[in-house]
């Protein structure tokens, strides 16, 4: 970036609002998915107008643009690969307004989804979208990336949120998308087009989100087993109760046996399977629901059945869950982190064959997560200083990707493309559709400055 392009840079996005000193550029070369791309300067948010500017000077000058909120990405979505600028959203955080009547919330994109959900629960509203990083993600990085979540098998994911944006092409031009209806088919879906993009094709700048009245109630079921069938049997005996569960979680016997060692709960020994369901809605309702539940995994050969009404006791069962993310570490010192999709008849099939797959590159691979909607996080453990353990664990991510194609699934449920799956991207996507999305980036960003090198593979790549 040469010194005509810097000093555009700077005046457009006003004083004290660019950086390219050291300090900041370092600490905005990482996001979630520990890797490292050093960007060459910074620009940090404060409103549409300011963004605009600072677009159409990037595309003037030909510098990589990355949008980024709080950087919880776990693909790499959030990192300047081709330097350039990184433009930091969080600080446009305003609830601009939570509207009862209209049951829908007007954010900027900086807005925590935390903060969201407790501003509308304060009105008696309810914003479901519910990521593992919701304490600290933003809402415009959900729609970036159509974030999911615990409660995604009732109330789905961020994109069935989002009913319009306000957004900032490459070139500047700012325009609008949707409204503050639920229903609209006029003209083509631009809305549902940008959220999941990952930053690739508009910088989101203003968010309508639908709101839904707040649950008065809720409850969860857990229970153990010692086969993998009987989960997956439990999980279709839920779906086809007629009860639709908030979450509908599934523990493996190795992430258990990780999560025991770290936190000590007393967790029965040599289960293969632990199931987390929530159920919400009327107090009268939810009782019954959590109880016929009860009786459905006992059936399916659940052990250890429990039954919470209470939320204190709701958040001691939900404890093992909780404390994944850190108990995985107590296998081996690194992690890739997947999060792959299947069929929900497939679930037990896929995680038979990933234990296999481990078993075979003698790695250790926990897998949890959203059985409800067939959304496994696939954690291939290893150990980087050991020789040959690196390499063995991104020939089993191979491995596990092939076999989630083969029966029918998809690579990423949740966590996008971003870099750490673009080399895979043209194994799931059929050509003719590619070339259509290549299309369509080429349309909105034909300079290709917007977070370049993300979501989908250029030409000539694959």
């Amino acid at each position: 970036m040469d010194q005509h392009a810097r000093r555009a840079l700077s005046q457009a996005a006003g004083p004290g609002n660019y950086s390219d000193g050291p300090e900041d550029r370092v600490l905005y070369a990482y996001d979630a998915s520990r890797r490292r791309h050093l960007p060459e300067a910074v620009v940090r948010a404060q409103s549409a107008a300011q963004v605009a500017a600072v677009m159409a000077a990037a595309t003037a000058h030909r510098v990589p643009v990355v949008p980024r909120g709080a950087g919880s990405g776990l693909t790499g979505g959030a990192l300047p690969v081709a330097g350039g600028v990184v433009l930091d959203l969080a600080g446009m955080n305003r609830i601009i307004k939570i509207d009862p009547a209209d049951q829908v919330a007007v954010v900027e994109p900086g807005v925590v989804t935390a903060e969201l959900q407790a501003a509308a629960e304060a009105r008696g509203l309810f914003y479901p979208p519910d990521p593992a990083s919701v304490d600290f993600c933003t809402v415009g990085g959900n729609a970036a990336e159509n974030a999911g979540g615990l409660r995604a098998v009732k109330y789905g994911v961020t994109r069935d949120y989002v009913l319009a944006l306000e957004a900032v092409l490459p070139d500047g031009r700012v325009f609008s998308t949707g409204g503050a209806t639920i229903k609209s088919v006029v003209g083509y879906d631009l809305t549902r087009l940008i959220v999941g993009s990952e930053g690739t094709l508009a910088v989101i700048t203003g968010l309508t989100l639908r709101l839904l009245p707040k649950p008065e109630a809720k409850a969860t079921v857990s229970a153990f087993f010692n086969s993998l069938d009987q989960a997956a049997q439990a999980v279709q005996a839920v779906l086809l109760s007629g009860i639709i569960p908030t979450a509908l979680e599934f523990i493996d016997g190795l992430s258990l046996r990780a999560v025991e060692s770290y936190a000590g709960l007393g967790l029965p020994p040599g289960v293969q399977a632990m199931l987390l369901i929530d159920v919400d809605g009327a107090p009268e309702v939810v009782a019954g629901q959590a109880g016929r539940l009860a009786g459905l995994l006992a059936d399916s050969g659940g052990e250890a059945v429990q039954t919470a009404l209470d939320p204190a006791e709701a958040a001691g069962l939900w404890r093992a869950r909780r404390a994944m993310g850190p108990a995985v570490f107590n296998l081996a010192p690194n992690k890739l982190n997947e999060d792959v999709a299947v069929p929900l008849g497939r679930l037990a099939e896929t995680i038979q064959a990933i234990h296999a797959i481990g078993q075979r590159r003698g790695l250790a691979i926990p897998t949890f997560g959203h059985a409800g909607d067939g959304n496994l996080h696939v954690n291939v453990m290893y150990d980087a200083s050991q020789p040959g353990q690196e390499e063995a664990a991104h020939q089993a991510v191979t491995d596990v990707f092939a076999k989630v194609l083969q029966v029918g699934g998809t690579l990423s449920g949740e966590h996008g493309v971003g870099t750490a799956k673009l080399g895979y991207v043209g194994a799931e996507i059929d050509p003719v559709a590619l070339e259509l999305m290549r299309g369509l980036k080429k349309l909105f960003d034909p300079a290709g400055i917007l977070n370049p090198h993300k979501a989908i593979p250029a030409p000539g790549t694959i």
